[in-house]
C-alpha cells in the first residue's frame, strides 16, 4: 500500500498539468471562440486565431490585437470508500491577448499568449479524516504560453503557419497523510518550469467551393522537465519516503490533432463543425525523484489514459454589419481511465453549451460568451489508494459535476 501511495503523492502534482474538467486542457481562447464552442478553426479570422487556427491570420489586414478574460466557477463532488467530499466554491482567472502584422501580401506575423493547462481546487473539511486527502486535497496548477508565430499565403485558396511555444507552469499543492495514524500530517508540494513545443496549422478556402472552408492544426509533444520541493516541515513520513527536500520530474504532454469544417448558407450566417483527437496514450508514465539523495528512488508510475477526442459545434449569425450573434455545443471525452482514478480530476465525459453576442466597429470589437458544463458522474476505484483494512483498491465516485464559464475579449486595429 504505502509504495503505491509514495507514487501517487509525487505524480500527482505533474499530473494537475493536464487537469481541467473532463478535457484536461483549456480552450477558452477568446469570447467569440467561447460562445461558438471552439468551432472557428475555418471561419471569420481574429487575433485569437493564433490560438485555434494560426493561419488564418493571413486575412487580417494591418495590425490587430485582442485581450480578453475568461472567468470559471466549478463544483464537484469525489466519493473515496463511500466518504464524500464537495470542492469549495472559487473562482479562476484565465487571460489572454494577442498581436497580429501584415508584413506583405504573403506574409503575416504574430505573437499570443494564452493558457492550455489549468487546475484550481480545494476540497472541504475536514480533510484529515478522508482518505482521498491521501492523493490530494488542496491544488493550484497555472500554465501560460507564448507563441510567435509565422504564417504564409501560399494562394488565394491556401494557407500555412508555423509557431513555437514557451509554457510557463507554476503549481501548488497540499495533501494530508492518514493512512499511518501513527505518524499523520501535512506537506505541500510545489514548483515550476518552463517546457517548449510547436504547432502546425492550415486553412483551405476553395474558389470552387466558396461557401466551404477547412482548417487543420498539429500540435507537438512536449517535455516538461519540472524543478520543484516537498515541504513537510520539520516532519518525515518514512512509511512514503516523504521528507522536506528538493524534486524534480519528467513528464510528457501528448501531441493533438484537430481539424474543422465551415459552410456558409448566406452572408450573413456561419457554420463549422469540429474535432480535437488528443493522444493520451503517449503519456504512458512520470518519472520523479528527489535532488538530495543518489539512493532517492525513481517513480514510473503508468495511468493508462485513453486517447480521447472533442467534438464542437458552433454558429454565428450577423444580425447587421456591426451586430453578431452565436451559439455552440462541444462534447468533450475523458481520457480518465476508471480503474486509475484520483482526486483531482473530479468529472468525467463533458457537455457544453454555449451563447455569446459580438459588437464591431471599423476600429474595435467586443465580444461577450457564456457557457455551463455538465460532466457526467463517473464510478470505479484507485489502484494507487488500498484500503488498509481490506487490502482492495479503493472505491471512487465521481459526482454533481458541472461548471460556469464567461469570456470576455476587446479587440483594436491599428
Amino acid at each position: 500500500m504505502y509504495k503505491k501511495l509514495t507514487a501517487v503523492l509525487l505524480l500527482s502534482v505533474l499530473l494537475a498539468d493536464f487537469s481541467h474538467g473532463a478535457g484536461f486542457a483549456l480552450y477558452e481562447y477568446s469570447g467569440r471562440a467561447t460562445a461558438m464552442g471552439g468551432a472557428v478553426m475555418a471561419n471569420k479570422a481574429e487575433p485569437a486565431s493564433l490560438a485555434t487556427n494560426p493561419a488564418l491570420i493571413t486575412e487580417l489586414e494591418g495590425t490587430q490585437a485582442q485581450v480578453g478574460v475568461t472567468v470559471v466557477t466549478a463544483d464537484a463532488k469525489t466519493t473515496v470508500g463511500g466518504d464524500s467530499r464537495t470542492l469549495k466554491h472559487d473562482v479562476w482567472y484565465l487571460p489572454n491577448f494577442y498581436i497580429t502584422q501584415k508584413w506583405s501580401d504573403q506574409v503575416s506575423v504574430g505573437l499570443g499568449g494564452f493558457s492550455r493547462y489549468g487546475l484550481g481546487g480545494e476540497y472541504a473539511d475536514p480533510v484529515q479524516t478522508w482518505l482521498g486527502s491521501n492523493l490530494a486535497y488542496k491544488v493550484r496548477l497555472e500554465t501560460f504560453s507564448f507563441t510567435p508565430t509565422i504564417a504564409v499565403k501560399a494562394n488565394d485558396e491556401f494557407s500555412i503557419a508555423m509557431g513555437l511555444e514557451a509554457m510557463i507552469i507554476g503549481f501548488s499543492q497540499s495533501s494530508y497523510f492518514n493512512a499511518d495514524p501513527r505518524n499523520p500530517g501535512n506537506f505541500e508540494i510545489s514548483g515550476s518550469g518552463v517546457s517548449w513545443g510547436g504547432n502546425f496549422s492550415l486553412v483551405y478556402k476553395p474558389q470552387w467551393a466558396e461557401k466551404w472552408a477547412l482548417g487543420a492544426m498539429y500540435r507537438s509533444k512536449v517535455k516538461q522537465n519540472l524543478n520543484g520541493r516537498i515541504d513537510a516541515g520539520d516532519k518525515t513520513f518514512p512509511a512514503i519516503n516523504i521528507h522536506s527536500a528538493d524534486a524534480e520530474g519528467a513528464i510528457s504532454l501528448p501531441d493533438s490533432l484537430s481539424a474543422g469544417i465551415s459552410f456558409r448558407p448566406t452572408d450573413a450566417w456561419t457554420l463549422e463543425a469540429g474535432i480535437v483527437g488528443t493522444f493520451w496514450s503517449a503519456y504512458d508514465q512520470i518519472l520523479i525523484q528527489y535532488k538530495d539523495s543518489e539512493t532517492s528512488p525513481v517513480i514510473r508510475n503508468k495511468k493508462k489514459y485513453n486517447d480521447v477526442y472533442r467534438l464542437n459545434f458552433g454558429t454565428e449569425y450577423m444580425l447587421t454589419p456591426n451586430w453578431a450573434v452565436r451559439a455552440g455545443y462541444v462534447f468533450d471525452k475523458s481520457p480518465i481511465n476508471q480503474n486509475e482514478m484520483d482526486t483531482l480530476v473530479p468529472v468525467d465525459d463533458r457537455h457544453i453549451a454555449s451563447v455569446g453576442v459580438g459588437y464591431q466597429t471599423e476600429k474595435w470589437s467586443v465580444d461577450f460568451a457564456y457557457a455551463h458544463v455538465f460532466a457526467r458522474d463517473l464510478s470505479g476505484h484507485s489502484e494507487q489508494l488500498v484500503n488498509p483494512l481490506t487490502g482492495q483498491p479503493m472505491s471512487m465516485k465521481y459526482t454533481d459535476g458541472k461548471s460556469d464559464m464567461f469570456a470576455l475579449t476587446f479587440g483594436y486595429k491599428f
